[in-house]
């Protein structure tokens, strides 16, 4: 198969990829800029009743993000044992290969 470039081309592509990868570094600020935008995205294509849900669900976790922390927190320490037991059963389950995600458990057979 004949190749799309020469042999100078693919030197220069290889020079190019090299400066670029020796100087290129994302911060934290551009990796929350391309999630804000990944989100307003997958915003823009989703019908408009589905839009109206969507903003009041973020408008109720802005206004409420401490209680709803606060919840959650409560519902780890009481469960505590069992989600610790889950996730050991995950991680075990996952080192042997039988690998399960947590939302799909084994069902028994018999």
């Amino acid at each position: 198969m004949k190749s799309l470039f020469t042999l100078e081309e693919l030197d220069e592509m290889k020079a190019a990829d090299a400066e670029i990868e020796a100087t290129f570094r994302l911060t934290n600020e551009d990796i929350r800029r391309s999630r804000e935008a990944d989100t307003a995205a997958l915003l823009d294509r989703l019908p408009p009743e589905k839009k109206r849900i969507a903003a009041k669900q973020r408008a109720y976790r802005d206004a409420n993000r401490e209680e709803i922390a606060a919840k959650q927190r409560a519902y780890y320490e009481a469960n505590r044992d069992k989600i610790i037991a889950k996730q050991r059963a995950y991680r075990e389950a996952k080192r042997e290969g039988n690998h399960v995600p947590i939302s799909q458990p084994h069902k028994e057979t018999d």
